[in-house]
């Protein structure tokens, strides 16, 4: 199989894009998600010709050269992370709604694959859920991550801004995911009827307010002033997993010894059994307060009780370490499964 050259496919989109974005007179995104479109399409339909300036039709009947159901998964995926870091990086695009790194994305994934049990008994897919999907980047890494351990999963991502599932749902198309279903609403007021309960959820939480009222009955809602989204959010995740499932959620790494930890630590002590804290490479951040950590969460009645792993990811450039830590993992998680059948 012939290897694709990754720079040179994102040059020949991204040129396209450009000139789009260009013509029309819109942003890097807009442009994005209308190139991808097409890409996905392989021709212009009667209303783009209607809509789109002349150069913008020449630009994007380039398109039609590249074959692109000749790329791996991979590939597709990381033609398509480059495309949206540029359009991200132009449009100046708010830190909430930037995409999570590969880097994070592989150690959760890694960590799900490690600990989640995806086995079904009915052998149906088990079902993953972004509940912060963005432009599903750390979905579809996942994935990735998933499929390379042969497991067959099926995904959901919820969203609040609809421009962010225009690209999760275009990129979806490109990666020939029929097995995703995207909704675009706030989680934290999600009826808990309205989704089926799935295996594992995943997120890169949002951090800030709550820009309303915290629902009735949450635990980590505020007496007084707003709530922090992203606890509510946290709290939110029991309300979306299976009675066995697990919940990763990317946190900021000072979530239980910060400003209204105590919230937090009232939800372990109520609702959710904690089973894992731990803290990113801090290279993955520029500054020392950006950093992060994956949190692991299940109902307070999942079985079994084991220890809680708590710990931090080496650096990448020490390999040996990170080595080691990830087998520690693999030794966690393969107790708890094992203990999970007994």
């Amino acid at each position: 199989m012939t290897k694709v050259n990754i720079p040179e496919q994102f040059q020949t989109i991204d040129s396209v894009v450009q000139r789009v974005k260009k013509s029309e007179q819109v942003s890097s995104r807009q442009a994005l998600v209308q190139t991808l479109a097409t890409l996905h399409e392989q021709e212009l339909s009667a209303e783009d010709k209607e809509v789109f300036s002349a150069d913008s039709q020449l630009a994007l009947k380039e398109l039609f050269s590249i074959n692109w159901a000749s790329f791996s998964f991979q590939e597709r995926r990381h033609i398509l992370q480059l495309l949206i870091l540029k359009a991200d990086k132009e449009d100046k695009v708010p830190a909430n709604e930037q995409l999570t790194p590969d880097g994070i994305g592989y150690l959760l994934g890694d960590l799900v694959a490690k600990t989640a049990n995806l086995d079904n008994p009915d052998s149906e897919a088990a079902t993953v859920t972004d509940m912060a999907v963005g432009s599903a980047n750390l979905l579809w890494t996942v994935q990735e991550v998933l499929q390379a351990k042969k497991a067959t999963v099926k995904t959901v991502g919820i969203d609040t801004v609809d421009s962010q599932l225009a690209l999760a749902s275009v990129t979806a198309d490109l990666l020939n995911d029929n097995q995703v279903d995207f909704f675009l609403g706030d989680v934290v007021d999600l009826p808990e009827d309205e989704l089926l309960p799935a295996d594992v959820v995943i997120a890169d939480l949002p951090i800030g307010y709550y820009p309303k009222e915290a629902p009735a009955g949450f635990v980590t809602a505020f007496k007084e002033d707003k709530s922090y989204a992203h606890f509510l959010m946290i709290e939110k995740a029991l309300d979306l997993i299976k009675k066995d499932g697990w919940a990763y959620l990317v946190v900021p790494a000072d979530i239980l010894s910060g400003a209204h930890h105590e919230s937090i630590l009232k939800l372990f002590a109520q609702k959710a059994q904690l089973k894992a804290f731990l803290t990113l490479p801090q290279a993955y951040f520029q500054k020392k307060e950006q950093q992060k950590a994956i949190l692991v969460i299940r109902h307070s009645d999942a079985k079994p009780k084991s220890e809680v792993m708590l710990g931090q990811y080496p650096s990448v450039k020490e390999s040996q370490a990170l080595e080691e830590f990830l087998q520690d993992l693999g030794d966690w998680g393969k107790l708890n499964k094992e203990k999970e059948l007994d």
